[in-house]
């Protein structure tokens, strides 16, 4: 079957359990995105709630670093070395904020210390969107996503 038959022959409205099976990384060319990354290590949850009430900025920093140390653990088991990387492109930061939390850059800040720790000033040296949202999975103050590009 075609993607088109595919689509025709979905029902107007979800039926039954969704099997959704997703990928850590997906490439695209000689780039590929990374899928994004809560604050948790192992099981557990570094903090939860919203930076700029429930979390202050040293906590959502630290969310932060552990977003993107989950990124590049991720990124490394798929790839089976951060070595095949020849430079981190973009990071995307989401920062689950209280009304009037306007800091998320510096939120960001966790993150991108890791990458330029991991990469160096040169392949670490990256663009960045750091977003203010209402919520994030399972309750975490921060999502880090990133993409990456792959030696030839």
């Amino acid at each position: 079957m075609s993607f088109d038959d595919n689509l025709k022959a979905l029902a107007s409205k979800p039926t039954g359990a969704f099997n959704v099976n997703l990928s850590p990384i997906r490439f695209l060319n000689n780039s590929f995105y990374a899928s994004g990354q809560v604050a948790r290590r192992g099981e557990t949850m570094v903090a939860t709630g919203l930076v700029g009430s429930e979390v202050n900025m040293e906590l959502a920093q630290e969310c932060a670093w552990v977003c993107a140390m989950n990124v590049l653990e991720s990124v490394q088991k798929e790839l089976g070395s951060l070595d095949k990387i020849e430079y981190v492109a973009r990071l995307g930061i989401y920062v689950a904020s209280a009304d009037g939390f306007s800091d998320q850059h510096l939120v960001a800040h966790g993150a991108s210390q890791v990458i330029l720790n991991v990469f160096g000033d040169v392949a670490g040296k990256h663009s960045r969107t750091a977003i203010g949202v209402a919520s994030l999975p399972l309750n975490s103050p921060v999502e880090v996503d990133a993409i990456f590009v792959v030696r030839k």
